[in-house]
């Protein structure tokens, strides 16, 4: 037993090792001015941070849609949608969303957290089995701990490991899920859907898949890298946020009628929280409505992503050589990834460090994210800055 006292003593301790580490976070004050643009420590810079791919948060559709059902029906939603009900914007999301994704149902959570982890506490059980990627989201991993199912991690997209524990391990169980990012938020690479679709069918497992970041930027008409790799829709759960590509807030799962109406009954973050605002969602119904037809823009986004990576290698710096708009760029500690981030943001550019627990101890970053409306002359500019900052640390 402890003392209060030592209880508080406790966690300052920790907060100082994680300073010495080179772990500590803190909020920084900052007004974003645009889809490249943010203030940062009161000063106006170019920031390649935003998860918001399509640029749709600034755009002019979008916006107006969100202010026109604001100024109309206000701000908040005030309840639960199953204790004050379902809103017409409520409802033409998830129309938009079931066709969008050519499902026959949608849910829109909170959160994308919400939304995965709500969906894994709902259908896998202490009977079931688990696999998750070891590189899976935060609220994938911690979804998949509520649930009580065994968990078996397997190496980041290793099919053989994978595989392997499925041949082990699949008849002792009730059920098998398969469950993994589609893009995967900090190494910018892409989980390999087609085999893991083949793996589901060999194996009688049903595959749940975070399309998060990958949701309006890769696939036919931005639906993903579930329809980009043709995989079965009937072996798969889907995921997504509205917090990305999408560009407004939210989460929500696709699929078929029986699942959605099973988690409006079993998801606790869904039923027992607030839906989201009115605006919000006829905001992401508009986003999505204009999205689907925006190829060129996605296309412009990952040539322009394809370049950037080919410079960051010749700058001798490292990096993955996939095809995505998320870019790493390895260090070796913690601490040379804030170094490297503060160098930038002295030059007017800002790039955020990503350090444990956000990654692996030895897996420290800056993320470099692009949208679609930084241009070459953007990308010049970091690639100019990072070879100043290398060439003055020789």
């Amino acid at each position: 037993m402890i003392h209060p006292e030592e209880f508080w003593a406790g966690l300052a301790d920790d907060l100082q090792e994680r300073k010495s580490q080179g772990l500590f976070r803190s909020l920084v004050s900052s007004r974003h001015v645009g889809p490249t643009s943010t203030i940062r420590h009161g000063k106006e810079v170019l920031h390649f941070a935003s998860n918001d791919y399509l640029a749709m948060a600034w755009n002019p559709a979008v916006c107006h849609e969100y202010h026109r059902i604001a100024s109309t029906w206000g701000v908040g939603s005030g309840a639960s949608p199953l204790i004050l009900g379902a809103s017409e914007e409520y409802r033409n999301l998830t129309i938009a969303l079931s066709s969008w994704h050519h499902c026959d149902s949608a849910l829109v959570f909170p959160s994308g957290y919400a939304a995965n982890f709500g969906t894994l506490a709902a259908l896998a059980c202490p009977e079931d089995l688990i696999l998750s990627d070891s590189l899976n989201h935060a609220c994938l991993i911690d979804g998949c701990r509520i649930s009580k199912a065994t968990l078996k991690i397997y190496p980041h997209c290793n099919l053989n490991a994978l595989d392997q524990l499925l041949k082990k391990h699949r008849s002792e169980f009730r059920m098998a899920f398969i469950v993994t990012d589609s893009l995967f938020s900090m190494d910018g690479d892409l989980a390999p859907m087609a085999q893991i679709d083949s793996l589901c069918g060999q194996y009688d497992a049903i595959g749940l898949v975070d399309e998060a970041h990958a949701a309006g930027v890769l696939g036919p008409q931005g639906q993903g890298l579930l329809g980009q790799a043709q995989c079965d829709p009937s072996r798969w759960i889907k995921t997504g946020t509205l917090s990305k590509a999408v560009g407004c807030s939210g989460g929500y799962v696709v699929g078929s009628q029986l699942l959605c109406e099973t988690l409006l009954h079993r998801a606790r973050p869904l039923v027992f929280s607030t839906a989201l605002p009115p605006a919000v969602l006829g905001a992401a119904a508009k986003s999505i409505e204009i999205l689907q037809s925006m190829d060129a823009q996605r296309h412009s986004l990952l040539e322009l992503s394809n370049h950037l990576r080919r410079e960051l290698q010749n700058l001798g710096l490292r990096t993955r050589l996939d095809t995505s708009p998320i870019l790493p760029v390895y260090v070796d500690d913690p601490h040379q990834a804030i170094e490297l981030s503060t160098r930038l943001l002295q030059e007017g550019i800002y790039v955020p460090a990503i350090r444990p627990p956000t990654v692996p101890a030895d897996r420290c970053l800056l993320r470099i994210s692009l949208n679609a409306a930084h241009t070459p002359q953007d990308c010049q500019r970091l690639l100019d800055t990072l070879k100043r900052i290398k060439s003055s640390s020789k």
